[in-house]
């Protein structure tokens, strides 16, 4: 009796809207969230897990309708003189429940990482257990959704139990408290240590089995009813404290702490320190600095310091900034974002510009400028408030990036060459040079002048064919 009215539970979620719907919009905003950045197959998998939430909700609220059906609008008496039992009923529910679920995230997680329409080279690692653990996160959904139609008569259970669990995943995103027993942990970067996939996918299916065998007791104790509930949970609690246990956390000192896992690799005369997996986005950051160090001097092109893969969380700090150039693990396909950061940092350093105020009024900022704007449109120098560190608003907002540091719109706001103040006049001449047909002949012919520490714009202006037009720049907290 139980087959026929599983098929029958089974053609009945199929045909439910709440689940399509939810598998949908699952792929869509996953799709929306990377389409912004090169895919990366770690974090592309991870995303995937985290959108396949919306279809655990969605298979514990259909779960729950279904299973609880029979106690709802006088059903238990109009039911009581079948001879299908209450139990046949829950049975049938958690059999065709779970496994649809888990097919329909199986489906979106597939279809969001085999989505044939990216930009750019794929980089990351594909985990097949983390992949899993949102097909297990759904059938998981779809028997709690059983479980609480059978032990609790409150509609409002699965509502409250879905906001108590998003609640807890979010103020605990990197699963630093008990994360191995959170159904997901949204959060992640590749300088940290591997997450322990294949625990927390066990976790998942022992609990899974332990809710079907608890959905069940709830119609009459039986021992084998019983014993797969122990078995559930000897299981699911050893696995969760394992998964907790290895969950990776950020390291306290990223920038010393990520170098070893690293690996340099050179390309046209720069160097690249990376992690393994994202050896395949080195020509992508190759691509953009071409405008700069194809025009450098042979020797300013070996002094440029190795071009290191930072971690996005928490953003760079200035400190970071003036020491070395770096990438992130995400990568944004807009060259107006981590690019324009990422050739400010080397026009920097190729310029030979050393700290914040060491190039207002020389000539060295002229040059550092006008590296960016031979790849990027340069931007006019910023208000003097932001010098002061005002704040970014209004008006003081022209010549600051907003740079995206991670998917959920989190920013980092900088001027165009981080790190170096500098005025109009420094942006007034970089232009001017910029409009001249023989700007990198004279570059180059007079690096080593240009780029010296004592060397004023008003000396370089011959050097460059360029006429005085613009007044000596002063910002405090300078010379």
């Amino acid at each position: 009796m139980t087959m026929p009215l599983m098929l029958l539970e089974a053609r009945r979620l199929l045909r439910n809207p709440i689940l399509w719907s939810a598998t949908l919009l699952a792929l869509v905003v996953a799709l929306v969230q990377s389409t912004a950045w090169l895919p990366d197959l770690t974090m592309m998998t991870i995303d995937g897990v985290t959108a396949s939430a919306l279809i655990a909700t969605a298979a514990l609220i259909s779960a729950n309708l279904a299973a609880g059906r029979d106690r709802r609008h006088g059903m238990p008496e109009m039911l009581a003189a079948l001879p299908t039992r209450a139990t046949t009923r829950t049975r049938a529910v958690v059999f065709a429940a779970p496994p649809i679920a888990a097919a329909l995230a199986a489906l979106m997680v597939s279809a969001f990482l085999l989505f044939p329409w990216r930009s750019g080279p794929v980089a990351g690692r594909f985990d097949l257990y983390e992949a899993l653990t949102g097909v297990a996160l759904a059938a998981v959904a779809a028997c709690l959704g059983a479980v609480l139609a059978r032990w609790t008569p409150w509609l409002i259970m699965p509502p409250l139990l879905i906001f108590g669990l998003a609640f807890a995943v979010s103020v605990n995103p990197r699963g630093e408290y008990a994360g191995g027993f959170l159904p997901l942990v949204p959060a992640y970067s590749p300088e940290w240590e591997a997450r322990p996939a294949g625990q927390h996918l066990l976790y998942l299916t022992a609990a899974a089995v332990a809710l079907t065998a608890a959905a069940l007791l709830r119609h009459g104790l039986r021992p084998v009813r019983a014993m797969v509930l122990l078995a559930g949970l000897a299981v699911a609690i050893p696995a969760g404290a394992s998964a907790t246990a290895a969950t990776p956390l950020p390291p306290r000192n990223p920038s010393a702490a990520d170098q070893p896992k690293q690996i340099c690799q050179r390309n046209e005369g720069v160097s690249y320190c990376v992690y393994p997996d994202y050896r395949a986005w080195i020509p992508v950051w190759a691509q953009a600095l071409r405008p700069i160090v194809s025009v450098i001097p042979d020797r300013a092109r070996a002094q440029i310091p190795a071009i290191r893969q930072r971690p996005a969380i928490p953003g760079p700090s200035i400190e970071q900034l003036l020491a070395e150039p770096g990438t992130w693990p995400i990568w944004s396909t807009d060259p107006a974002d981590h690019q324009a950061m990422l050739l400010g940092q080397v026009a920097r350093k190729a310029a030979h510009v050393r700290d914040a105020c060491d190039g207002v009024g020389l000539a060295k900022a002229v040059v550092a400028l006008w590296l960016v704007g031979r790849a990027s449109r340069l931007l006019d120098a910023p208000g003097p408030g932001v010098w002061r560190g005002d704040g970014f608003n209004g008006e003081e907002l022209n010549g600051v990036q907003r740079i995206p540091m991670r998917s959920n719109g989190e920013l980092f706001l900088a001027g165009q060459i981080s790190g170096l103040k500098y005025g109009a006049a420094e942006v007034g001449y970089a232009r001017r040079l910029l409009e001249r047909p023989d700007s990198v002949d004279r570059v180059r012919a007079h690096w080593d002048r240009l780029t010296a520490s004592n060397t004023t714009i008003d000396q370089a202006l011959p050097l460059l064919g360029l006429n005085s037009e613009f007044p000596a720049t002063k910002l405090e907290g300078c010379r």
